[in-house]
């Protein structure tokens, strides 16, 4: 390039200012929605209540912010559990009292993954007792990230494994 280049490119630039940043915001221009309070009629007519329904047990709960890989990898048992607990012939009462002791320590002890042996509820005369109410537990339970069925390896449908919440 020349001088003549130069200027000839400088006088075309005029005007045009350098940018900072190469980022585009698309969010700049979108209106928010606000927030619009229910009149006083609506807090009138309270809804009915209605009334208390056990909800069924899931066969597996993985926290929404846990990895996609560590979910497989927990559900393919390829994380081997740090510690076992067996509920056969526990009633409802003991079972969860022990669980609770069982996930208690196991948080004191730096652990993070657990199985838990609940049966399959084949010799009950109804439907399996201790497996809903260990899932139904689990799920209500700050402390449990992640739980499943095990592999056959470690007990199949009979188990769990229980991925916990670093301390």
């Amino acid at each position: 390039m020349n001088d003549d280049d130069d200027s000839e490119f400088a006088s075309l630039m005029t005007g045009v200012k350098r940018l900072h940043s190469d980022r585009i915001n698309v969010y700049r221009h979108r209106g928010h929605k606000k927030f619009v309070p229910r009149s006083q009629d609506h807090k009138a007519a309270a809804p009915a209540k209605f009334p208390s329904v056990s909800t069924p047990a899931r066969d597996s709960h993985f926290n929404s912010g846990m990895q996609t890989k560590l979910q497989r990898r927990i559900r393919q048992g390829q994380i081997r559990p740090e510690a076992s607990l067996d509920l056969h012939g526990y009633r409802q009462h003991e079972a969860e009292q022990t669980l609770a002791q069982f996930i208690e320590h196991a948080l004191q002890q730096g652990m993070r993954m657990l199985i838990v042996i609940h049966g399959q509820g084949y010799r009950s005369h109804s439907d399996a007792v201790l497996k809903p109410l260990v899932q139904r537990w689990l799920a209500c339970q700050p402390e449990v990230l992640a739980w499943c069925p095990a592999q056959p390896r470690d007990g199949a449908a009979g188990a769990s494994y229980v991925y916990l919440r670093s301390s």
